[in-house]
């Protein structure tokens, strides 16, 4: 129960700042940004933010299972597996996020 809390909580928190960057543009809180070097400062807030919001939609997801499917190894396995799909996202995101760049 305790871990579908805080994964949920992750989940929508990641979600949220997602949403701002995506609907705001709010380039300045993405990490390693320099505006010197972003050809595309709208692309890059936009594909950054969908990246955010679908990390924070599989927490969720995540989270919802682990509360349906409760059992001594759910907590483990679902943490372990929003770390690595959490991982997996962030590659993307960096991988996407280089076709924005000069």
């Amino acid at each position: 129960m305790g871990a579908s809390i805080v994964l949920f909580i992750a989940g929508t928190l990641m979600s949220s700042l997602g949403f701002i960057v995506y609907k705001f543009k709010i380039t300045k809180i993405i990490a390693g940004y320099d505006p010197k070097t972003v050809k595309d400062p709208d692309g890059l807030a936009m594909w950054i933010g969908k990246c955010f919001m679908c990390t924070g939609i599989i927490g969720v997801i995540i989270a919802f299972f682990n509360y349906l499917f409760s059992s001594s190894r759910s907590e483990s396995f679902s943490f372990i597996s929003f770390m690595v799909l959490s991982m997996i996202g962030g590659i993307i995101s960096l991988a996407g996020a280089q076709k924005f760049h000069k």
